[in-house]
């Protein structure tokens, strides 16, 4: 199943509508914190399983908080494609009192996608908390699921029942593995014998191969006996054989004799038909020639023209047209509609930006406004009080005399008191002309606001509505996809073109020629050309049978040698590949014999200091704990261990230190599973905790998370992970990329990844970018606008071939 397409709706902290394509191998998302990264992954849970565990770990009452805030509910749709091309669709509407719909997987495949398919960044920082051990008094929850799962609990009960009567207390060191360290050193010295019996029969057999090796190609390339000591590289000089070309050319030689005898059989009866017979022949070679591409390639190349045909509703191209004409001209399409579409895309961007201009410089404007109607204010008050002076004064006035207080003005100031009413009026005049000013910038400003406000109304109208921009980036990412297979299969076009000009041009040949007088030595030029080309001397008084008849013979001759010369090289590569392997084996053997040699010497040792420390009344206890530390060293040891190493050493090459889930060697204590560390060249460290970074922890998390998804049988093909790098270095983010890739190419999981930050999304944006022709990386990067509201944006990313390394 894929993971087509996903839309919100005032789900979590999504404000508004999301719409987002998930087809992809890879979708990345990018966003700060609070934009709904984890929001968006939270929605595909619950498209997919009808409920988010995530939450519910943290939060029993999680329903109340997924609608938005004031919003009454929200919703989530998730598209699924299975891999018969059926459409499944998980559209939830989620309020506080519950959840409606009907999700797109079954209880079963839900519980495997929420503990197995996605990692929640919550969930990610508590994965090694699960199996610390609290306290000493009571088992760690890794203790209690091992005893629950395998039944422990009786061979508990055989251990604390005997540990009195065996009085082991006075046992200070650990039973050694003595029952064991003997029934070892019995098969590995039998291992031993049978190795020696192995390797006996390896050098036989070596020797024996390397004489017939030699003695077959003395008969063949006797030049290559010096090089015979390079054993391995006589595989591949045999790979590839002359005799199989030249027995090929044979055999279409001896079809076209045998349609030049046809002929000349033919055209030696009255009827003279035998030019018709050698036209007709070449016609139906040439159809054949036709046909088998149309089988091979041509179905392809009619399909890819129709399913591109198909975008363009008006477009009728007739399929009696040339394959490269039909490609030419649906190109040629497909390109126009990709540069439409790409300039629809891009004003719509240029609309977006000069929307985001134009409403500041609004904003500008209206606060000049009302700043140059506070000033307008304080310069009427002004004017005012000085034209009601001037008025109430100015008819008044006759000499020095207030007519106010009836004083004289000249007590005052020396200056004459119609003098100083002068300077009044003429601040009058100054303040009116500052206010005149001032209105004329208020009307300038008023209209460029009406002037910005209409330019806003002509751009907002150039926007495009979600729905309809997501649409146009399918068909933009569909017409990508359909030009590259066509400029791919620009060399099967031409091809076809040919084949069929060859076919109609033989076609009409043999029909111009069906009653021609010049059969016979049509026949006999074509015959002696063929000789020549097989290099059989023809006579001048020789007729075309009697030719044809010699270069027959001749042909049989040549295929009987070339056959038994073509025999000699698959023996000799046959035995030489038998020898090569022989020789690897026969290595093989000795290293492992002095590998075993060392180990037996080891069992012998620990043998014998065990001989002298155990008793017969302890036997059944030992077994016991042996039993029981195998079973649980197997269950972590042997099969999570390694995966969770393998993968763990992959993101973080350079840590000396790996965690691993260890059981305790000592044998007089009871079984407790801990986390511990090993040394890459050795021993053992302590808990991760103490020997790890925060960003090894992080690693050491996350890939437990992938050994427990890729430990058991992979019922969904999806990974969701959130935010997955924290507190990881470059080294580290490098290799989850490369590891990322391999689960995506080689494991076929289909990832869905969210990531916090910039520099961060960007590189994995080129890490991860498609790698061969069809392939596609979805980005998603989410935002708020001034208001709040969600705002969203994604994009596909093809294959696009480097042309400087091209050419």
């Amino acid at each position: 199943m894929r993971l087509k397409s996903l839309y919100m709706k005032d789900f979590r902290s999504v404000d508004g509508e999301v719409l987002v394509s998930l087809d992809a191998p890879i979708v990345l998302v990018h966003g700060p914190n609070g934009a709904g990264k984890t929001s968006l992954l939270s929605a595909i849970e619950m498209g997919l399983t009808g409920a988010v565990p995530s939450l519910s770990r943290a939060e029993p009452d999680y329903l109340a908080y997924l609608p938005h805030k004031d919003r009454p509910f929200g919703q989530v749709r998730v598209d699924v494609e299975t891999a018969n091309g059926d459409r499944l669709v998980g559209d939830m509407r989620v309020t506080a009192e519950g959840v409606v719909g009907t999700p797109v997987l079954g209880p079963r495949q839900a519980s495997f996608f929420s503990e197995r398919s996605y990692l929640a960044q919550s969930t990610l920082g508590r994965l090694l908390e699960i199996y610390q051990h609290s306290d000493k008094k009571t088992d760690s929850p890794l203790t209690r699921f091992v005893k629950e799962l395998l039944g422990l609990d009786r061979m508990e009960a055989i251990i604390a029942g005997l540990h009195s009567a065996g009085n082991i207390s006075r046992l200070r060191n650990p039973v050694p593995s003595y029952d064991e360290t003997r029934v070892a050193i019995a098969e590995k010295e039998k291992a031993l014998i049978e190795l020696d019996k192995r390797e006996v029969f390896l050098k036989t057999s070596v020797e024996t191969l390397e004489a017939e090796v030699r003695e077959i190609l003395a008969r063949v390339d006797p030049a290559m006996l010096v090089s015979l000591s390079e054993i391995s590289e006589l595989p591949a000089r045999f790979q590839s054989s002359l005799e199989e070309d030249d027995l090929m050319e044979l055999a279409r030689s001896r079809r076209e004799v045998a349609v030049l005898e046809e002929a000349w059989n033919k055209a030696s009866n009255p009827s003279g038909a035998g030019e018709r017979v050698l036209l007709e022949a070449v016609a139906v070679e040439a159809r054949k020639a036709l046909d088998e591409w149309i089988r091979t390639r041509g179905q392809d190349v009619e399909a890819l023209l129709q399913q591109a045909g198909g975008l363009f509703a008006d477009l009728a191209v007739s399929g009696e047209s040339g394959f490269v004409w039909r490609g030419n001209s649906i190109n040629s399409r497909v390109g126009a509609d990709v540069q439409r579409i790409e300039g629809v895309l891009n004003f719509h961007e240029d609309a977006i930006r000069i929307r985001v201009e134009t409403s500041r410089e609004i904003e500008e404007a209206r606060t000049r406004v009302a700043r140059l109607e506070e000033q307008m204010g304080e310069a009427a008050d002004a004017n005012e009080a000085l034209a009601r002076t001037l008025f109430e004064l100015s008819t008044h006035i006759h000499d020095d005399h207030c007519p106010v207080c009836d004083r004289n003005f000249n007590e005052v100031s020396p200056t004459p008191l119609s003098a100083y009413v002068a300077s009044k009026v003429s601040d009058m005049f100054e303040h009116a002309g500052r206010l005149q000013s001032i209105s004329r910038d208020r009307t300038n400003t008023n209209s460029a606001v009406a002037q910005l406000e209409r330019r806003l109304l002509e751009v907002e109208a150039n926007i495009l509505p979600d729905e309809e921009l997501t649409g146009l980036k399918m068909r933009l990412a569909d017409l990508t996809d359909i030009g590259q297979q066509l400029e791919a299969g620009a060399f099967d076009m031409q091809k076809g073109d040919e084949l069929r000009k060859a076919a109609a041009a033989s076609a009409q040949n043999a029909a111009a020629l069906q009653n021609a007088d010049q059969s016979r030595e049509v026949l006999r030029r074509e015959a002696v050309a063929l000789a020549d080309r097989l290099e059989v001397p023809s006579e001048p008084l020789e007729s075309a049978g009697e030719l044809l008849q010699r270069m027959r013979l001749s042909i049989d001759s040549r295929e009987r040698a070339l056959n038994q010369r073509l025999d000699e090289r698959r023996t000799i590569l046959k035995k030489a590949v038998l020898l090569s392997t022989s020789i690897e084996a026969l290595s093989a053997v000795g290293n492992e014999r002095k590998q075993l040699m060392i180990d037996v010497d080891k069992l012998r040792r620990k043998r014998a200091e065990a001989d002298g420390i155990i008793e017969a009344a302890k036997d059944l206890v030992r077994k016991t704990r042996e039993a029981r530390g195998r079973v649980v060293r197997k269950v972590f040891n042997d099969e999570l261990n390694a995966l969770w190493r393998d993968l763990f050493v992959r993101l973080a090459p350079d840590e000396p230190f790996i965690p691993a889930f260890a059981i305790p060697e000592a044998a007089a204590g009871d079984i407790e599973a801990i986390l511990e560390t090993h040394h890459r060249h050795g021993g053992k460290g302590g808990n991760p905790r103490a020997m790890l970074s925060a960003g090894n922890l992080n690693t050491a998390a996350l890939t437990l998370f992938l050994a427990l998804h890729l430990s058991v049988e992979a019922q969904l093909p999806w990974l969701v992970i959130d935010d997955p790098v924290q507190s990881m270095d470059e080294v580290h983010i490098a290799q989850f990329a490369a590891l990322i890739r391999m689960l995506s190419k080689q494991m076929n999981r289909q990832i869905v990844l969210a990531v916090h930050e910039r520099s961060l999304f960007d590189y994995l944006s080129l890490e991860l970018s498609p790698a061969f022709p069809g392939d596609r990386l979805n980005v998603i990067e989410l935002g708020r606008n001034s208001t709040g509201q969600t705002t969203f944006r994604w994009d596909a990313k093809h294959y696009e071939t480097d042309r400087a390394i091209a050419a």
